[in-house]
C-alpha cells in the first residue's frame, strides 16, 4: 500500500472513516509504525461498555448524551490490539456525566422541594443521578461562572449551587427512591467543607491567567461564529440556503482559518429552518437580549467541543480511556447535539487534540446536491486550502476580538434594538 507524504494524518482519516471496524483494524495493523501514541474510538454495536455515559432519554425530554450514537464503543490502540491478539483485552475505563448549567440550576429548588416550575421528569433524572455508581460533574456550570466569582453577590449564589451539587453527590438514593425524601449521607458540616474546597479550586482557576484566557478564547470563538450565522441569516433573505452556507464557509476559511465541521452543520440547519431550529429561537432582530442569547449559545457549543477534548484526557491515571457525556433538560440544546453524532474519534496521547468524524456523509449534511457538495470539497478541502488555513491560523486567532467587534457593529446596524454585551 502506498501512502502520501503526510502519512499519519492520512492513516488517521482512513482508519476513522473505515466502512467497518474490521477494515479499521486491518489498516491500523498495516500502518501502525506511523501511528505511535494514536488512539481510536468507534461507535459500535459491540465493544466496550462506557458505564452510564451513554445516550439515555427520560420521560419528559431530559437526556444524557454522549458524542456517539451507539451504546457501546470499540477502542483501538497498540496495547489494546496486542491484548486482543493474546486472547482478549480487559482494561479500566473512567467516565463522567456533566450537568449542564440548566440541569445544575434545578438542583437548589429540587433540594428544598420547590418543584412547581421544574420539568416533569426532574425527580426521575435526579433519582438516576443519585445512584452510587453514577458519576456526575458540574464542569459546564463552573466554567461559565468562573468570572462571576469576582462579584461577592454572584459568588454567594455560586457557592449555594455547589452546595446543592455536593448534596447530590452524596444523596441517599435509596431513601429518595423509596420515600421521595431528599437527604444527604453527609452532615451539614461535611457538605459545607466540601463546597468550600470546591470553591477554593474555582478561585485557583480564576487566578490562572492562561486557563482563563483559554476558556475565554474558546467560548468567544463559538460566539464569533454564531454572530456571523445571525448576520448572514438577517441580511441574506434573497440568498439560497447554499448561498448562505458558502458565505459562512468563506468566513470560516478566510477570517478564522478554521473549518469547524460541527458548527458548519449547525449553520446549515439554521439557514434551512430559521427560527424553527429552536436553538436559534431567541435570535430575533431588535430583541434587547439577542447578544446575551448568542453568548449563552456559544457556551453550549463549546461544552460539546469540550466533551471531545475531554476524551483525550485521563482524569484517573489508572484508566486507559475516559468517556464523557452531558445531561441536559434543554430541548434546544438537545437538537444541536443530535445533529452531529460521531462515528469515530482519534487523538494522539499527550496532545489533547481530538479528531472527530461525523457518523454519515458530512458533505451531504451541509449541501443538498452533489454538484454543491463537490464544489465545497474542491474549494475548501483541497490540500492547498488546508495548508493555507494552517499557515494563517495563528494570525486569525490573534485577530478574534477585532473580528467580533466588527460583527457586533454590523449586527447593531440592522438590529439597533439589541444591546451589546458589556
Amino acid at each position: 500500500m502506498e501512502f502520501p507524504a503526510d502519512v499519519k494524518e492520512y492513516l488517521i482519516q482512513q482508519i476513522c472513516m473505515s466502512e467497518s471496524t474490521q477494515d479499521a483494524i486491518l489498516l491500523y495493523r498495516t500502518g501502525k509504525h506511523f501511528l505511535s501514541g494514536c488512539k481510536f474510538i468507534f461507535a459500535s454495536d459491540r465493544g466496550t461498555d462506557p458505564g452510564y455515559s451513554v445516550n439515555r432519554e427520560f420521560s419528559a425530554g431530559a437526556v444524557v448524551r454522549s458524542l456517539f450514537h451507539s451504546s457501546r464503543l470499540l477502542v483501538l490502540d497498540d496495547l489494546t490490539l496486542r491484548e486482543m491478539d493474546g486472547g482478549g483485552a480487559t482494561f479500566p475505563i473512567d467516565y463522567s456525566i456533566s450537568l449542564d448549567t440548566q440541569a445544575l440550576s434545578y438542583l437548589e429548588p429540587f433540594m428544598v422541594g420547590n418543584v412547581s416550575k421544574l420539568p416533569k421528569d426532574y425527580a426521575e433524572v435526579f433519582k438516576f443521578v443519585a445512584q452510587d455508581n453514577v458519576f456526575v460533574d458540574p464542569i459546564p456550570y463552573c466554567q461559565e461562572n468562573l468570572k462571576n466569582l469576582r462579584f461577592p453577590d454572584k459568588a454567594e449564589k455560586i457557592f449555594n449551587k455547589i452546595k446543592s451539587y455536593e448534596i447530590l453527590r452524596h444523596l441517599d438514593g435509596r431513601l429518595l427512591s423509596v420515600s421521595g425524601i431528599v437527604r444527604s449521607k453527609l452532615t451539614d458540616l461535611e457538605i459545607e467543607r466540601n463546597a468550600q474546597k470546591h470553591m477554593s479550586r474555582m478561585y485557583m482557576s480564576l487566578e490562572d491567567a492562561r486557563l482563563m484566557e483559554r476558556i475565554s478564547f474558546r467560548q468567544r470563538f463559538m460566539y464569533c461564529q454564531l454572530l456571523k450565522m445571525a448576520l448572514i441569516n438577517f441580511t441574506g433573505s434573497q440568498d439560497t440556503v447554499y448561498g448562505k452556507v458558502c458565505r459562512f464557509l468563506d468566513f470560516c476559511d478566510q477570517s478564522l482559518a478554521t473549518m469547524g465541521a460541527r458548527e458548519i452543520a449547525v449553520a446549515k440547519r439554521y439557514f434551512t429552518q430559521g427560527q424553527e431550529f429552536r436553538f436559534f429561537g431567541k435570535i430575533q432582530k431588535n430583541k434587547p437580549d439577542m447578544f446575551g442569547a448568542l453568548d449563552g449559545m456559544a457556551w453550549d457549543l463549546w461544552h460539546v467541543r469540550q466533551l471531545e477534548e475531554s476524551m483525550t484526557l485521563a482524569p484517573d491515571s489508572r484508566a486507559r480511556y475516559f468517556f464523557p457525556s452531558l445531561l441536559t433538560f434543554d430541548k434546544r440544546f438537545i437538537e444541536v447535539m443530535d445533529l452531529y453524532p460521531l462515528r469515530s474519534l482519534a487523538y494522539v496521547e499527550g496532545e489533547n487534540m481530538p479528531m472527530p468524524f461525523y457518523s454519515g456523509d458530512w458533505f451531504a449534511l451541509v449541501a443538498d446536491y452533489p454538484e454543491e457538495q463537490n464544489s465545497i470539497a474542491e474549494r475548501y478541502y483541497s490540500l492547498d486550502a488546508k495548508r493555507s488555513r494552517q499557515a494563517r491560523r495563528s494570525g486569525c486567532e490573534k485577530n478574534l476580538d477585532v473580528i467580533i467587534d466588527e460583527l457586533e457593529r454590523e449586527l447593531i446596524k440592522i438590529s439597533p434594538g439589541s444591546k451589546k454585551l458589556s
